[in-house]
C-alpha cells in the first residue's frame, strides 16, 4: 500500500512534497457560541448561528541528511515554501485551504549523532474544511422554463459551487432556487445577457459577471446558493434556454 505524502500547493498550481516522514495534524475545532444569561431562568441561551469555528493544521516531520550541507539544502528548499501565503494543503485526496503560517518550529536535537532535524508548521484556516482534490462538473441544458432537475452532492458538508449559465437566447432575467435548501434562491437582471453571452456566479467569492469582465453584482439579488453535502440537491430554473453548469468540490468535516 502506497500512502501519498503531504503536499504544498501555491496559488499558482504548484506542488511542493514534503519527505515521507512528515505527517498532517489538525487542532480540535469548535462550533460558534456565544451564551446570554436569561433572567429568572436556569441556563443561558445561545444567539450565536452555530457554524464551525477557523482550524489550525499542523504538518510535522523529520528532515534526515548524511550532512550538515545536505541538510541545509533540504531545509532551504522547503522554507522557501513556508514563505507563501494563500496556500493548499493535499493529503490522502483531499485538500484544505490554508491563509497564513502561524508558526514554525525547528529543533536540533543535540543527542542524537545524525544530521537531522524535527520541524513543526502550523498553518491558519479560515474556513475549517477539507475538500476532494479534483473538481466536480455538472451540465444541464435547459430549454423550457420553469426546469425542475436535481443531482447528488457527496461530502458531508455544504460547499459553494462556481454557476455559470451559457446562454443560447437573451436571458434578461433568470433565477436558480435551490429547492432542498429551505429555496434558498437568487435572480439575475442583465438586459446585456444576449446569445452567446455567459455569467458567472462564484457563491463562495461573491461575485457575479458577464464573459468575466463586466460586473453584474449590482444586478444580483437574492442568497448566494450552497450545495449540501452527503443528499440529493433539487433545483428549479426559471429564465430562457441555456446550458447550466455547477463546477465545485465535495467539503467534508
Amino acid at each position: 500500500m502506497t500512502i501519498e505524502r503531504v503536499k504544498i500547493i501555491d496559488s499558482l498550481g504548484q506542488e511542493y512534497e514534503l519527505p515521507k516522514t512528515f505527517n498532517v495534524r489538525s487542532e480540535p475545532i469548535s462550533r460558534k457560541s456565544e451564551l446570554f444569561d436569561i433572567a429568572f431562568s436556569h441556563g443561558a441561551r445561545d444567539v450565536s448561528d452555530g457554524c464551525f469555528s477557523p482550524k489550525i493544521v499542523e504538518i510535522s516531520g523529520r528532515i534526515w541528511a548524511s550532512s550538515d550541507d545536505e541538510f541545509n539544502t533540504a531545509w532551504d528548499a522547503l522554507a522557501s515554501w513556508l514563505l507563501k501565503d494563500d496556500v493548499k494543503i493535499k493529503f490522502r485526496g483531499r485538500i484544505i485551504n490554508c491563509e497564513k503560517i502561524l508558526s514554525i518550529d525547528l529543533n536540533y536535537p543535540s543527542t542524537v549523532p545524525y544530521h537531522f532535524g524535527e520541524v513543526s508548521i502550523q498553518y491558519l484556516a479560515l474556513d475549517p474544511f477539507w475538500y476532494s482534490y479534483s473538481a466536480i462538473l455538472k451540465q444541464f441544458s435547459i430549454s423550457t422554463s420553469p426546469y425542475t432537475f436535481s443531482f447528488d452532492v457527496g461530502g458531508n458538508m455544504e460547499t459553494y459551487p462556481l454557476i455559470i449559465v451559457e446562454n443560447s437566447a437573451l436571458n434578461s432575467s433568470f433565477s436558480l432556487k435551490n429547492i432542498t435548501d429551505n429555496n434558498r434562491e437568487f435572480s439575475v437582471a442583465d438586459s446585456g445577457a444576449v446569445s452567446g453571452t455567459t455569467i458567472n456566479i462564484d457563491c463562495k467569492e461573491g461575485t457575479v459577471d458577464r464573459d468575466g469582465s463586466t460586473n453584474l453584482i449590482s444586478v444580483f439579488s437574492g442568497l448566494f446558493l450552497r450545495l449540501l453535502g452527503g443528499r440529493e440537491n433539487q433545483f428549479e430554473y426559471s429564465g430562457a434556454a441555456c446550458t447550466l453548469k455547477f463546477q465545485y468540490r465535495e467539503a467534508y468535516l
